[in-house]
């Protein structure tokens, strides 16, 4: 097995520009989701106000959120307020690319420690194509999983090592670090990051190598525990004196022990197994669930028989967070992210395991070919034998793997060299040249490895990885276009219309988000407030009206067909149960007018 961290520069240099750099890719293209909107609010509040302690809840101006500690708002406002970020969408979601990125390079070097860097670049590519981790409140969205995440895997990493170095003064750096990362998850998702500890000294204790090296270092590990208590406290003790009882009622009661509990949304209640069973239908629907689930049992065998420790971290990590938290009521999927990459590291292992071990019969096989070419026409390999010959044969496989990795990657390798065409469309030819050249010139033995990593490569989901590069720069934003256009037709005017909000059951966090910097905002005073006919009709007086698309389908029939007056439906845009309603020169924004300009 790899010992040690001696991570291959080149492997690494691949991990992020493969699966890193990709995730900053088209990041401020799609509009704000719900989550978002709410703390991208936040955010937006601390940099109107300043008021970097007590952040703002949607969709009040000054209600302070109270539900997560404000550590990830911080992080956020920070380098938009310094000037390091753009103030937009882009800005809002790069530190989360960023922490990623980091989680996703942790998660590398956590396999490079289990099984070398083959290990942690599947791992990390098996993450990569996880459509919710990616796209769905993930980890390019100005949400809290991203930085959750990196805390898991930066602590567990910072763990290990602190378990296996003999260096006093290097465990106590990572002991700190692996301190320093809880920090991070604990003031961003408070709760949820408790896990973290408990897994990882639950698993020292039961390994008595490491449950003395804990003993040994106990005022290392006590300095540590002061630093993130140090850290944490102040906020918490701000926030006991300002808001008191009403701190712990939310942060605590309504939101994890409700929860756990009961529900806030009963379309958040599923049956205990739904972690599971969701993360298995995204295995399949990427073709890699027999993969995860053979090399979480190769893996489980593994550290069984060799009693191996950072197999049972991993283990532990993936197991029971997820079982702690399938006993609640209320379950959403991107509760489960942080226990994603252990699992995705036991199908690297397995990976990494069948690079390492199936060269050795590979080369057996070809060896005994050697032994037969050279009986049946011993002249040709005499002539094969020679360094020319054998120089040829080095570049020609070079070519060969070099050819394989593009079709592979691409899909597809084609090069037109006047009438003739090289092309393939897989490993199967090249990987066919290689081995024949290999038993032609007997190299068998520096080829099998070759081989093996060709055939493993291709057998990788690298469709699914072309997929999702495909997506990353693909966003819509109607929301956003929609109310930069009415601040512009606006601004152009010097009306200050603003705009009007007829939302009975409350309006949509992005909705806000985006429709509140179109000032003024006046709340209608009753559903389809009489005033909107004014502003619908009245050209001396257009305004635009964001209106709940049950009370605007109510309107409409109470009244007449629209078709036979167009005037009762004025050009608009349709959201998420609601609807824009845009008259006079506001129709340049509607939806109509945008499919005008695309044709």
């Amino acid at each position: 097995m790899y010992q040690g961290l001696r991570l291959s520069r080149l492997w690494l240099v691949v991990v992020i520009a493969a699966f890193c750099l990709p995730l900053l890719v088209g990041l401020g293209e799609p509009d704000l989701e719900t989550d978002e909107a709410i703390y991208s609010f936040a955010v937006e509040r601390i940099l109107e106000i300043g008021d970097w302690l007590e952040p703002k809840s949607s969709p009040s101006e000054t209600d302070v959120f109270l539900e997560k500690p404000p550590l990830k708002f911080w992080l956020v406002a920070a380098p938009i307020k310094a000037g390091l970020l753009p103030h937009d969408d882009f800005g809002l979601r790069f530190i989360d690319a960023v922490a990623g990125g980091a989680a996703f390079v942790y998660t590398f070097a956590i396999g490079a420690l289990l099984a070398g860097p083959v290990c942690g670049a599947v791992a990390v590519l098996l993450l990569f194509i996880h459509d919710p981790l990616v796209f769905a409140h993930g980890l390019r969205t100005n949400n809290m999983e991203a930085s959750l995440i990196l805390s898991y895997a930066a602590g567990v990493f910072h763990f290990l090592r602190w378990s296996a170095l003999d260096d006093v003064r290097r465990r106590r750096r990572h002991a700190m670090w692996a301190g320093l990362f809880f920090v991070l998850g604990f003031m961003t998702k408070f709760v949820a990051a408790l896990f973290l500890p408990f897994t990882l000294g639950l698993a020292a204790l039961v390994f008595s190598r490491v449950r003395h090296r804990l003993i040994e270092d106990w005022r290392a590990w006590l300095r540590v525990a002061g630093v993130v208590f140090l850290l944490c406290a102040p906020w918490f003790i701000y926030a006991q004196i300002r808001f008191g009882s009403q701190l712990w009622e939310t942060i605590l009661g309504e939101h994890v022990l409700r929860r756990m509990t009961g529900f806030l949304d009963p379309t958040h209640v599923h049956p205990w197994y739904w972690y599971v069973q969701q993360a298995w239908q995204e295995f399949v629907n990427e073709r890699m669930q027999w993969l995860i689930a053979a090399g979480l049992f190769v893996l489980f065998v593994q550290t069984v028989r060799r009693r191996w420790f950072e197999g049972a971290v991993v283990l532990m990590w993936a197991v029971l967070p997820t079982a702690i938290i399938s006993a609640g009521t209320s379950k959403l999927y991107h509760y489960a992210y942080p226990f994603l990459p252990p699992v995705a590291l036991a199908a690297g292992y397995l990976v990494a395991l069948v690079v390492m071990l199936a060269p050795v019969p590979l080369r057996k096989v070809l060896e005994r070919a050697e032994d037969q070419l050279a009986g049946l026409w011993p002249s040709l390999t005499v002539r094969a034998r020679r360094p020319a010959f054998r120089s040829v044969a080095s570049i020609l496989t070079v070519l060969a793997a070099t050819i394989a990795v593009i079709a592979m990657s691409l899909g597809s390798f084609r090069i037109d060299v006047g009438a003739f065409a090289f092309k393939s469309s897989g490993v199967i030819r090249p990987v066919l040249l290689i081995l024949l050249l290999a038993i032609a010139t007997r190299t068998s033995a520096r080829v099998g490895g070759l081989v093996v990593g060709l055939l493993v490569f291709s057998a990788m989901p690298l469709a699914a990885y072309r997929g999702q590069l495909q997506r990353l720069p693909e966003g819509k934003h109607p929301m956003r276009t929609a109310a930069e256009c009415v601040q512009r037709i606006q601004a152009e005017s010097g009306t200050g219309a603003g705009i009007l909000l007829d939302m009975p059951e409350g309006i949509w966090h992005p909705l806000y988000y985006y429709f509140r910097r179109v000032q003024p905002v006046t709340l209608a005073s009753t559903p389809f407030d009489p005033s909107i006919e004014r502003y619908l009709h009245d050209p001396a007086s257009p305004r635009p009206v964001l209106i709940d698309d049950k009370v605007w389908r109510d309107y409409v029939a109470e009244r007449r067909d629209p078709a036979a007056d167009p005037a009762l439906s004025p050009p608009m845009v349709t959201f998420l149960n609601s609807v824009l309603l845009l008259p006079g020169p506001y129709a340049a924004c509607s939806s109509e007018a945008a499919l005008r300009t695309s044709r």
